[in-house]
């Protein structure tokens, strides 16, 4: 008898006890804004599934869920940023999970030079363009390459437990 294959496995995983035990799992905060090449408007989401792929050439991933309204209007312009939150950016993260256009009016941002919305106060920027996209459950996973980059200062926000948070790197202190 050989062993199961995931071809032929039928069990499922319940979702919501999936959810359960991935919120053990801290992520990053991360903006993805564009310009609507149309429009003029800005546009942004918030994903927490940021990650870097290659260091040569240099690429970055995540993913939206499929039904995304604001990620098909964000990879119709040709470039976009990403713009990792730092740890006080909570009202920016609200303001980008909302629904609605224009979702940076009320944020603070610059424009960079590859024409992307550069969020003020970030810990670094990325502006990229689209290299690949796919489908996988009931997500799209996004692979973009990195045209330019810059970091600033500070702590990131995170997302743990269904809570905001920060990190802080523990200090270390000898005692003889």
């Amino acid at each position: 008898m050989s062993a199961p294959t995931l071809e032929n496995q039928t069990h499922r995983i319940d979702s919501d006890h999936y959810r359960a035990v991935m919120r053990h799992l801290p992520t990053g905060v991360a903006a993805v804004c564009s310009t609507d090449p149309v429009i003029g408007a800005q546009n942004g989401m918030i994903v927490g599934t940021l990650a870097s792929l290659s260091m040569e050439p240099a690429l970055v991933t995540f993913s939206v869920m499929h039904s995304s309204t604001s990620w098909p209007r964000i990879a119709e312009a040709e470039r976009f940023s990403v713009n990792l939150l730092a740890e006080d950016q909570q009202q920016v993260c609200r303001a980008l999970s909302a629904k609605g256009e224009n979702k940076l009016r009320d944020v603070r941002w610059s424009e960079s030079v590859w024409g992307t919305p550069h969020i003020h106060g970030s810990l670094a920027w990325f502006d990229c363009r689209v290299e690949q996209q796919f489908v996988a459950g009931d997500h799209i996973v996004i692979i973009a390459s990195v045209l330019e980059m810059t970091s600033g200062e500070g702590n990131p926000l995170i997302f743990h437990g269904g809570r905001f948070g920060s990190f802080r790197e523990p200090s270390l202190s000898l005692s003889l």
